[in-house]
């Protein structure tokens, strides 16, 4: 069989293209579901989607945490954690979104993240140089959305 040849007809109107029915939008919106609740159940994570997560963190041994602002917004206090090793790091994830973090003067931070039309920004006041300062490694990434570090 052969398809048919276009109309010669100059009056008919163009075919016009045919959207799919596909279905995109429903797998976007299950993955950024299951991304929130791996965060959320991970027992060190945050998550804040279309509204806010002020969290204050005094633990004496901090490893590591995770945090997401997905179109909200994150605070994450961490000026009374201590670290006994001598790294931990925190995973930040802001798409339209943001996240802030407050540290200890005397931490060093060392940022690993990426940014995509968004920004990732250190605004801490320096204390001087420690040879045996405790160093926070911050990974993830900002999409459309920003990460601050301050004191």
């Amino acid at each position: 069989m052969q398809p048919n040849p276009p109309s010669s007809n100059p009056q008919s109107p163009p075919a016009k293209p045919r959207r799919s029915g596909g279905s995109g939008w429903i797998v976007g919106i299950l993955l950024v579901l299951g991304l929130v609740y791996v965060i959320d159940h991970s027992g060190n994570g945050e998550a804040a989607v279309f509204g806010g997560v002020d969290r204050h963190i005094s633990a004496q041994d901090f490893h590591g945490a995770q945090c997401m602002a997905i179109f909200g917004s994150c605070k994450i206090d961490l000026r009374d954690a201590q670290i006994q090793g001598h790294e931990a790091v925190l995973s930040t994830y802001a798409v339209f979104g943001g996240v802030e973090v407050r540290v200890p003067e005397d931490w060093e931070v060392v940022n690993h993240g990426f940014a995509i039309f968004g920004g990732m920004g250190d605004q801490r006041r320096r204390a001087s140089g420690n040879a045996d300062a405790k160093t926070l490694i911050l990974e993830g990434a900002s999409v459309f959305g920003g990460v601050q570090v301050r004191n």
